[in-house]
């Protein structure tokens, strides 16, 4: 399965191993109902081991280990750009405890770098969580946070997405993170590779409801996005259909309606404009769904006379 997903990748972008690949800024609701400023740092480092089907994260990659220091040079520059010491996520497109993508010398000056900051959020895949990272977080000044994509919860999807992790690897990791105090985000995917089209939605909030049973207080969900060659050709076969911005407000509007209250569930908006089809709209609607990740209740509809969503109105 690996050799057949990179067969179908198209180039890197190769970016430098001296600079953050970007910096992202956001407010994001916490339990409660109160907010916090939360900065995003994207850090270039070596490419996932694990070939999923849906991923496109190996695009900003390096092509080799990350070279020691590279984390740390990043994310010296990053801090210039954040102002805010609140929440910070750092995302390294791969596992931040895996030695290849993050080489254990970084530990030490990355805690230092992150001194002052309440919540540390990270990415890492459940076989690189171990006593690394119970390590790093008992050395760390705020509190650890482990993003976690669970995915889906379909049996039969989720072992052929090629993530190389099974329900109860989820399972037991959760738990081992619950023990050390450490916090858990889960990532669920709308449009799921392998799930039927018409099931996409009670999949997704099957799956957004076993990540908080299991412990995650933060859920994010995920529209996949098309273009990383291995989703097209899933596409061709049936096993694949592109998700529409229809179907993110319903799933959000009904995973909303759950009233989850030991979680906060957000809907992921980057690069959002990639399932939209109507230009008339789609700004109102981002917006509807921004203000609905802060607020945690749904808002009013946009009506467009264009494309008729929400109240199936005639195109003029």
């Amino acid at each position: 399965m690996d050799r057949w997903v990179r067969s179908l990748r198209r180039s890197k972008v190769s970016p430098s191993s001296d600079r953050p690949i970007a910096v992202s800024h956001e407010v994001e609701r916490r339990l409660g109902g109160t907010t916090r400023d939360a900065s995003t740092v994207f850090l270039a480092g070596a490419e996932c081991p694990f070939s999923c089907v849906f991923c496109d994260l190996w695009t900003q990659t390096l092509s080799g280990p990350t070279p020691p220091g590279a984390l740390s040079r990043q994310l010296t520059h990053a801090l210039c750009e954040i102002q805010q010491r609140a929440l910070i996520k750092l995302y390294n497109a791969g596992n931040f405890f895996d030695p290849t993508a993050v080489p254990p010398t970084e530990d030490a000056p990355l805690l230092r770098l992150l001194e002052g900051f309440e919540q540390v959020t990270v990415e890492c895949h459940p076989r690189f969580i171990g006593e690394r990272c119970f390590a790093f977080a008992d050395r760390l000044r705020g509190e650890l946070e482990v993003a976690i994509g669970l995915e889906t919860v379909h049996p039969e999807a989720l072992p052929r997405l090629n993530k190389q992790m099974t329900l109860a690897d989820f399972d037991t990791t959760a738990s081992a993170l619950a023990a050390r105090g450490v916090g858990l985000r889960a990532f669920a995917l709308l449009g799921c590779p392998f799930v039927p089209h018409d099931e996409q939605l009670d999949w997704t909030i099957r799956t957004v409801e076993h990540a908080v049973a299991s412990g995650a207080r933060t859920a994010s969900i995920i529209p996949v996005r098309g273009g990383n060659g291995a989703l097209e050709s899933l596409a061709a076969a049936g096993d694949w259909a592109r998700v529409t911005l229809d179907l993110v407000e319903e799933t959000f509007d009904r995973v909303l309606r759950l009233n989850l209250e030991d979680a906060v569930v957000q809907m992921d908006l980057w690069d959002l404009e990639r399932v939209s089809d109507c230009a008339h709209c789609f700004d109102a609607r981002r917006r509807r769904l921004g203000a609905m990740n802060l607020s945690g209740r749904s808002e009013p509809h946009v009506a467009c006379a264009w494309c008729g969503a929400s109240v199936g109105l005639d195109r003029p």
